[in-house]
């Protein structure tokens, strides 16, 4: 089911945090194939037609990376190495093979993912990065990878680009999603020394984002008979209505609504107009870089919040959250609109209706339209991939670049191969699932990317796609009402941009030393007590009688000079 779900959603927030080792996906990481992907024939194991001239050497580009390792539904595993060294895959194989018609030939040298960080920090350090020709530096923070750069150990991938691209990867940086792309890596020079994943996102043809919400169980509002909230006041009552009717007839009431709430990342926050992190880009005020705690409803939701609290209605959500989640605890939740992973994690009794998760905006304050999270339609990724000094082989590198950007590399990736991992439905593609594990194939995104080999580029991912999923899936399971709840939901926040606000901070430039420095020197202590105290806040320990005594402490532990300095990159990546 962990496996079928998984190539369901294809889910990554390329920005969003994925677990890489897990086999699980970001968000939006579905894409549309060519015409002339979808019907290819995979190239025979061992298949040495190159394209190129016989007799013509491939130019081998040395590869540092992570052994990328899926595990599916029975805990059987696959690895890049499996595809790549003992010929399980027919993905691979034909990675090969287009990559040989270009004349350029892999050779891997991958780590394993629990030795993997330690083993890039430590060769950074001693200089080993210059046996290479491709290097994945994710593990390495951003002062790090800028002092290798000081220290003359990277050379500029801009440059190798600019002189080498025979197309492909310059007409894509001369788009408005790769200039977006490129602004956001540049470093104080004007140069690129690492690029990254990128995502961009589409609806029916539009440029689109996936969005996040505020979702409550329709399940237990049809047997209760109640209407969908529409109100924070009609929420509480709701919440309150399941505990006080034993909603999920365990004889107690611990029905709840899980969520952090030591950040401002609830969706409900959102409803009262507030922003997501300490810092955040305020759409609704000129893109200005502005701090919740100084914005105007933010005391409502915290005394909102206390309410729910002192109820017992709110639970916060940490480690133990899942078991809550399968005992069927779990009334509302913060999440993707279009997630489908919670609902097979509930175990209701028998003859219960299954459960489902309906998202829904939800009116806070008057005169205040509820505002909500969502994905930048250009979504930077997480990882690093980068070029040492000392590689010669900027022209064969330039030619993978092309090729990664290209239609058939972007299928390829996502989806695979026609028959291989994934099948021809009523002119749908369906993933093909086998937790057995012995198609090697069927494991949804390739495992070259993802934090692996090669920055992972998901271009003109066709959102629609997953919002239909997810009205299949509620058929398929039999949810008796609002079967169209998620799909419904995206599509109201898709239809409404002006009211969304980013939920990460991938639209800022790259940090500069002095920028890095000011922000680890306060970051931690700024971020702990403001988790902190918004935490007493609404659990009643902390009074907001001594709310300005509160806002004195954040600025002194820097929260204005966090506020500029993150301005200031944002304006670096817009100008």
């Amino acid at each position: 089911m962990a496996a079928a779900l998984s190539a369901l959603m294809l889910l990554g927030l390329a920005g969003c945090g994925d677990n890489a080792d897990s086999g699980q996906t970001s968000q939006g990481a579905e894409s549309k194939p060519s015409a002339e992907d979808s019907g290819q024939e995979p190239a025979d194991e061992g298949q040495e037609d190159s394209g190129q001239e016989e007799g013509t050497e491939l130019e081998v580009v040395r590869i540092l990376g992570r052994n990328y390792t899926y595990t599916g539904a029975n805990g059987k595993t696959v690895t890049l190495k499996d595809w790549s060294t003992e010929g399980k895959s027919k993905r691979w194989a034909k990675l090969e093979e287009e990559l040989a018609k270009k004349g350029v030939k892999l050779e891997l040298d991958l780590i394993e993912p629990d030795q993997f960080d330690t083993t890039i920090q430590t060769m950074a350090a001693s200089g080993e990065l210059s046996n290479y020709d491709l290097v994945n530096i994710t593990p390495l923070d951003d002062k790090t990878k800028l002092n290798l750069v000081k220290q003359g150990q990277l050379q500029s991938v801009s440059d190798i680009w600019e002189q080498y691209s025979e197309g492909s990867y310059k007409d894509f940086l001369a788009t408005e999603a790769g200039q977006f792309y490129e602004k956001r890596m540049r470093l104080e020079d004007g140069k690129v020394y690492w690029i990254t994943d990128f995502e961009t996102m589409t609806y029916k043809g539009e440029e689109s984002a996936w969005v996040l919400g505020f979702q409550i169980r329709q399940d237990w509002l049809d047997a209760l008979n109640l209407e969908m909230p529409t109100t924070t006041d009609e929420v509480y009552e709701v919440l309150k209505a399941f505990q006080d009717q034993d909603v999920n007839g365990n004889g107690q009431a611990d029905e709840e609504f899980l969520v952090n709430y030591s950040s401002f990342s609830t969706d409900i926050a959102q409803c009262f107009g507030l922003g997501i992190d300490i810092t955040f880009v305020n759409s609704q005020n000129g893109n200005k870089v502005e701090s919740p705690w100084y914005q105007e409803n933010v005391k409502a939701y915290i005394e909102y919040m206390q309410k729910l609290y002192a109820a017992g209605l709110l639970k916060m959500e940490d480690s133990q959250s899942s078991s809550d989640m399968a005992n069927n605890k779990v009334a509302a939740v913060a999440n993707w609109g279009t997630e489908l992973w919670l609902e097979p994690q509930i175990t209701v009794p028998e003859g219960a209706a299954y459960p489902w998760f309906a998202p829904v905006r939800i009116q806070a304050v008057e005169g205040q339209t509820p505002l909500f999270r969502g994905s930048n339609k250009y979504n930077p990724g997480w990882t690093a991939t980068a070029v040492p000094a000392s590689s010669d082989k900027q022209q064969a590198i330039a030619k993978i670049l092309d090729f990664l950007v290209t239609e058939e590399s972007v299928h390829l990736t996502e989806r695979g191969m026609e028959g291989v991992s994934y099948e021809m439905a009523d002119g749908k593609m369906r993933s093909i699932s086998d937790p057995t594990l012995e198609n090697t194939d069927a494991v949804g995104m390739a495992l070259w990317c993802n934090g692996s080999i090669f920055p992972r580029y998901t271009l003109n991912n066709e959102i629609s796609e997953g919002m239909e999923d997810t009205i299949a899936y509620a058929e398929t399971n039999g949810v008796k009402n609002n079967q169209s709840a998620k799909s419904d939901y995206t599509l109201s926040c898709i239809n409404d941009p002006e009211h969304r606000l980013l939920h990460d901070e991938n639209g800022y430039a790259v940090p500069t030393a002095e920028e890095i420095d000011r922000t680890n020197e306060i970051s931690t202590d700024l971020r702990t007590y403001s988790a902190e105290l918004l935490t007493k806040l609404i659990m009643g320990e902390k009074s907001l009688e001594d709310w300005d005594s509160y806002i004195a402490d954040l600025k002194e532990l820097g929260l204005d000079d966090l506020i500029a300095i993150n301005q200031a990159r944002y304006d670096r990546a817009t100008k």
